[in-house]
């Protein structure tokens, strides 16, 4: 009864956050709308946040009450299902030309920003000093997507607000900001239950049910980008939550275990290097050939498939 009851609450936390997160994208849009502030701008920064946001609270609490294996499972394991899913749902579905001139740029970040982690979790742990080493990835990506989108972007108008819409949309941006809290508290309370259920560690249950849990919002806006042949935004989505993935969350994970974030050798051995194999899968060949190819999903979706059986069974 004790673990149908944890399966019951970890369903209702992910379904919180998943959609406190849709209504905190929705009111800083309006944000975008009222203050007459770039949509690229509050995309790069607000947006970018919001969508990452149930990756994000879920590790940070994990870490705040001591679980770093759940808390570092979920953010590497957020990255894999990014790309796993959400990319090769995309590749298999609707392949095609790149038209976003950043790409290269942004994939390089991500890139390097992965790179980084792995190299810095070689002794087993993720200090302050290295967590901001982190940071400055977050920070050029931030700069690049400010700067460089914002070219040839008109400056628009602001839109009229009465004080019944301010107060309508301040209550979203709070109550969607809630929503993710209080959910990412429910998962990780409840996946701590589930692991010790199953005899499974933190780590495991991190990178698999919570990972793609997290990660749903990116996967139903890559499923809905498919059906609309939108391929476009939604890569551009799945390339910034995997830099956020990268380097914000695992900085503040670095920072809230005071400077001593610890990596379990098979996170560094395995997990991390999955994480690298399958985004250069997703980034190399796009860059070079300057579109999306079917055989990048195929071969990304079978990598994912054959990983996750790897962390389950071995």
């Amino acid at each position: 009864m004790a673990i149908f009851l944890a399966v019951v609450l970890f369903i209702a936390g992910t379904a919180l956050i998943i959609k406190g997160g849709e209504i905190f994208v929705d009111a800083a849009s309006w944000i975008s709308d009222v203050t007459g502030i770039s949509k690229v701008v509050i995309g790069a920064t607000l947006v970018s946040f919001a969508t990452t946001s149930p990756e994000y609270f879920v590790s940070l609490i994990a870490n705040i009450k001591g679980h770093n294996e759940l808390s570092i499972g979920n953010a590497v394991g957020s990255v894999s299902a990014n790309i796993g899913i959400a990319f090769a749902l995309l590749a298999i579905f609707t392949p095609g030309k790149i038209t976003d001139r950043l790409f290269g740029a942004k994939g390089a970040i991500m890139l390097a920003s992965a790179a980084a982690l792995l190299v810095l979790c070689m002794d087993g742990r993720l200090s302050a000093i290295e967590g901001a080493v982190l940071l400055l990835f977050f920070a050029v990506s931030i700069f690049v997507n400010i700067r460089y989108s914002k070219e040839g972007e008109e400056d628009k108008k602001r839109k009229q607000a009465d004080a019944r819409e301010i107060a309508a949309n301040t209550a979203k941006f709070i109550f969607g900001a809630a929503a993710v809290v209080f959910g990412s508290n429910l998962i990780v309370d409840n996946a701590q239950l589930i692991a010790a259920a199953l005899g499974v560690s933190e780590s495991v249950i991190g990178l698999t049910v919570v990972a793609v849990g997290t990660s749903l919002p990116e996967i139903a806006t890559s499923a809905a980008a498919a059906i609309k042949k939108q391929t476009a935004l939604s890569i551009g989505n799945i390339i910034g939550a995997n830099i956020l993935d990268v380097t914000l969350i695992l900085s503040t994970g670095a920072f809230v275990s005071g400077g001593n974030l610890t990596v379990s050798q098979k996170t560094a051995d395995t997990d991390m290097p999955a994480a690298l194999i399958l985004m250069a899968l997703a980034v190399l060949p796009s860059a070079i050939g300057k579109k999306i190819y079917r055989w990048q999903g195929i071969a990304a979706a079978g990598i994912y498939a054959a990983y996750l059986a790897y962390v389950v069974f071995f």
